[in-house]
């Protein structure tokens, strides 16, 4: 019911999407993940979902603010959005994607934009280099 409140809020259509709610608890499950493995995830959870069911599903809630999109150079990641605010750590040779934690970031972040006296509305910090597999065969 909100979420259907939400997108109507956004201007998003609101008829009933039979596979709304199938895609927000897959991908709440999937942590970082592609439209392609979603699809898959579902199909071998029993779902007969169509590609264009699942985009339609995630450019919803997309609009919604539900879900972000987090990108490498090579392909587009989705995540839900988080209660707390967390950063990402990219690999620059296999893309992999992590997240995390780190609450002494946050408060300098915050210090500096009481200093700054600006407000925030969005924030991203990824940090870029070679997860341990990569580093120990760059050579």
């Amino acid at each position: 019911m909100y979420m259907r409140l939400n997108l109507k809020m956004q201007g998003c259509a609101v008829r009933t999407d039979r596979w709304l709610s199938d895609v927000e608890i897959q991908a709440k499950n999937a942590g970082h993940f592609r439209v392609q493995d979603l699809l898959v995830s579902m199909k071998q959870a029993g779902f007969p979902v169509s590609r264009a069911s699942v985009y339609r599903a995630v450019n919803k809630l997309l609009r919604s603010g539900k879900l972000v999109q987090v990108s490498n150079e090579r392909e587009r990641y989705f995540e839900f959005v988080h209660e707390k605010v967390h950063y990402h750590f990219r690999c620059k040779r296999c893309g992999k994607l992590l997240e995390f934690f780190f609450d002494d970031i946050e408060k300098a972040i915050q210090e500096s934009s009481r200093k700054l006296k600006v407000l925030l509305t969005d924030q991203k910090l990824i940090l870029e280099g070679y997860c341990n597999r990569c580093y120990r065969t760059r050579k």
